[in-house]
């Protein structure tokens, strides 16, 4: 069986419009993945144990956001789903950018304007929590009383160096997309310069055809061009014009 039978019918603004729209599923799915990662990490922040290893109360909520930003993308365990969408969202300005025309442009538009907010968001409360344990400390670091330790690994400045490249690479990602969201066009249905009426093109002349050519082979821009004919009856005088003539002949054929 041809693989022709297997196309789809439409036409390609419509082809666009599809490709935008299964684009968007993908990055909503990023995203809820994302967020639920994130939820997961933190609820987990809420476990405490005393030094005999029974259960105590949740620490601090600032406490919590540390514990979050060192173990829910620091310590290199950040979420593939956050670059994910970024780079999904500059696919669909893209597609809105070079693909044109689309189908119902200017609703795609707004809808990348909305996923680009929440993915922003996201990213800002990263950052934020970054800030927070920077300021917070790591609740967790031993007591500094004079006792000589083994090492602990790193610090909590380079861990949470090695978790906010995450949140600000996909804040640079994101401020791309944003500067060319901006320079769409605000109609889509309309050409983005309308021509200006007073400007007019020159006329193109015809050129005459050759004494020696053959006038049924000639064509110029795409018309063909009719060798003149005579007159099959003269024009009276008292008519109103309107005899026939060898042009008459010659478009009847058609």
């Amino acid at each position: 069986m041809p693989l022709s039978t297997f196309r789809v019918a439409w036409t390609p603004p419509r082809t666009w419009f599809v490709t935008a729209r299964l684009l968007e599923v993908a990055a909503v799915v990023a995203v809820l993945g994302w967020a639920l990662q994130s939820w997961q990490v933190y609820e987990s922040t809420a476990q405490n144990f005393g030094e005999d290893g029974t259960p105590t109360g949740a620490p601090p909520f600032l406490d919590r956001v540390t514990l979050f930003a060192m173990y829910g993308f620091g310590y290199g365990q950040a979420p593939f789903s956050a670059p994910l969408a970024c780079l999904v969202l500059l696919g669909l300005v893209a597609i809105l950018h070079f693909a044109q025309p689309v189908s119902h442009a200017s609703v795609l538009r707004w809808e990348v304007f909305s996923l680009w907010a929440v993915v922003f968001l996201g990213n800002v409360v990263l950052v934020l929590s970054v800030v927070v344990a920077l300021v917070r400390g790591d609740p967790n670091a031993p007591p500094d009383d004079g006792v000589v330790r083994i090492d602990t690994g790193p610090s909590i400045i380079e861990v949470l160096a090695a978790g906010a490249t995450l949140p600000v690479l996909c804040l640079f990602l994101l401020s791309v997309s944003a500067l060319w969201w901006l320079r769409l066009p605000v109609d889509f249905e309309a050409p983005d310069e309308e021509p200006d009426p007073s400007v007019r093109r020159p006329r193109r002349w015809r050129p005459a055809p050759a004494p020696d050519a053959n006038v049924d082979d000639l064509t110029l821009d795409g018309v063909e061009l009719i060798e003149p004919v005579e007159r099959l009856h003269p024009r009276d005088d008292d008519g109103d014009g309107s005899t026939p003539s060898g042009y008459d002949d010659y478009f009847r054929r058609f």
